[in-house]
């Protein structure tokens, strides 16, 4: 199969000066007053045609770095860097929009800029305006438009001009659920049609399920380049290990409230400490509260974060489960008998909130980062898994029963 990118030790290099007179300094003494920041160093990868590609790394590792080098917005400074076929790109939000000009201006301006002739432009300038679901605001100025407007807009042109290589950086990032969904429908129907695609996102799901391969970049160098699943496993496992190194922020804060967290503790089912647990295990999660005003009412959520994206898992709360306020003590003691936790493989947070009566006012908030760990044989997609089991029939029996015994 055809390569429709091939990058060879790609470096991009930008010369950082302390005030902008320096530069002219440099120029009349021939001495240099920079130093040298490199965003990308040797990256090497290549990007078959009709492939989708994930590129994931924390902030500043070069991503969008490395889709303006791809879209030549900028030029490496050293190595080979090729494609081939029509390039649409939805970068920075924003880029390319003059902010004066209205929403179905700058549509037309930017699908001239992609290639489209006049012609084409009026042809499908009805789809892309359609698609963005903007209504009344494509002949509003785009400095009046939200983010979220700023990358519908962007999505409808890049999708809709038909290029060969389609490059989005983070653009779900800003959109709400319907419009995301209707944005990866768009990107499986390119899939379908055989385009190639560069997916920059910081959604590692939408990186597992869309991309078949991705390439994590951290400060300019590639860490891994291969199947998704796996290279998502271990940039969780790099977040989880660079958490832990993280100075703990265990003591309470003291606050002006009336209530506020003593401490949080997670054990198992007989109240043993524990951090480690495994799919199907009940997770209790004891709650200790010291109150200066017995007679002010309390309530407690308590969430459960994933700690690789910080994607709420789940929050159970003693008001939204109908129990009674707690109050009349200065001390309290509360578990939440978390049971059968359906959760995959990873590391989790806990965020816990003490509040009023009316579970509104907040007097105190506890993070326990990390909380703990989920083990597991695999990696799965997602949050959670359901006992499930698969019937075609009495020739599928093995299987189905296999598939018991695994879980």
């Amino acid at each position: 199969m055809e390569l429709a990118v091939r990058a060879v030790d790609v470096s991009k290099h930008y010369d950082m000066y302390r005030r902008p007179i320096d530069r002219v300094i440099e120029v009349l003494t021939r001495r240099p007053r920079h130093v040298v920041f490199p965003a990308l160093e040797s990256v090497s990868f290549d990007v078959k045609q009709g492939e989708t590609v994930g590129i994931i790394g924390q902030n500043g590792a070069g991503k969008s770095t490395l889709l303006k080098l791809l879209c030549g917005v900028a030029r490496p400074s050293a190595g080979e860097l090729q494609t081939h076929g029509t390039i649409a790109s939805i970068l920075e939000l924003g880029t390319g929009f003059h902010p004066e000009f209205t929403g179905r201006d700058n549509a037309a301006l930017n699908a001239a800029i992609l290639g489209l002739t006049q012609a084409e432009i009026r042809e499908r300038l009805p789809a892309i305006l359609e698609f963005s679901e903007l209504g009344s605001f494509v002949d509003r100025p785009v400095k009046t438009y939200s983010s979220g407007m700023y990358m519908r807009l962007a999505f409808s042109v890049a999708v809709n001009v038909n290029p060969d290589i389609l490059i989005i950086d983070e653009a779900l990032a800003v959109g709400d659920g319907h419009f995301q969904k209707k944005c990866v429908e768009k990107i499986r129907e390119f899939q379908e049609e055989g385009k190639t695609i560069l997916f920059c996102s910081h959604s590692l799901y939408y990186v597992s399920s869309i991309c078949r391969r991705t390439l994590w970049l951290d400060r300019g160098r590639v860490m891994r380049f291969g199947p998704s699943l796996d290279v998502v496993h271990d940039y969780e496992s790099f977040l989880r290990e660079r958490d832990k190194q993280l100075p703990a922020n265990d003591e309470p804060v003291e606050r002006a409230t009336p209530a506020r967290f003593r401490d949080i503790v997670v054990c198992d089912r007989n109240g043993f400490p524990r951090d480690r647990f495994a799919r199907g295990e009940d997770i209790h999660v004891r709650v200790r509260i010291d109150s200066d005003q017995p007679s002010q009412p309390l309530h407690v959520i308590v969430g459960v974060h994933r700690s690789a994206d910080d994607l709420q898992v789940f929050a159970v709360g003693t008001h939204a489960d109908g129990m009674a306020p707690l109050s009349g003590r200065s001390e309290y003691e509360l578990t939440a008998r978390l049971l059968d936790v359906p959760l995959t493989r990873g590391d989790y947070e806990i965020i816990a909130f003490l509040g009023d009566e009316h579970a509104m006012a907040v007097f105190d908030r506890r993070d326990v980062r990390p909380a703990f760990a989920m083990t597991g044989d695999r990696f799965e997609i997602g949050l959670m898994t359901i006992d499930h089991r698969w019937d075609a029939g009495s020739a599928a029996e093995p299987a189905a029963e296999l598939v018991r015994q695994r879980r």
